[in-house]
């Protein structure tokens, strides 16, 4: 089996971002707020559900231990995210820079080869821009 390298993945990766977020910017959206919200009552579900079980205790009480649970779980989650921010972002920002520049040459290239490649280019272009307005 023959695979793509590193970049070619990457550069598939990114223009295909770019047309999820040109085509159906909305709809991607709402998936993703969907996922999260079932998989948050799924959790919460199943915390109940356990300590319901192991302590014998009331909805309230449940309800109220679940709560601080999430609420821990929650706050933990952004500390580690905030931790770990600084040093994915000044990675990914200067990965994001070389395949950036390796883009633009590609597409000039692609550019100075002919008339029909700039036709196509065109073309393209105002594709995705009717489609980011439609």
């Amino acid at each position: 089996m023959n695979f793509p390298d590193q970049y070619t993945s990457y550069r598939r990766v990114f223009w295909l971002c770019i047309a999820i977020l040109f085509a159906i910017p909305l709809e991607v959206f709402h998936l993703l707020l969907a996922i999260l919200h079932t998989l948050f009552e799924w959790t919460e579900g199943t915390l109940d559900f356990i300590i319901e079980i192991i302590f014998d205790t009331t909805v309230h009480n449940t309800q109220i231990v679940v709560f601080y649970i999430l609420i821990a779980a929650i706050f933990y989650s952004l500390y580690r995210l905030w931790r770990g921010f600084t040093t994915f972002y000044s990675k990914k920002k200067q990965n994001l820079h070389t395949l950036f520049l390796a883009e633009i040459e590609v597409i000039l290239l692609y550019w100075q080869e002919s008339v029909i490649n700039k036709i196509k280019l065109l073309s393209v272009v105002i594709g995705l821009i009717l489609l980011f307005f439609i």
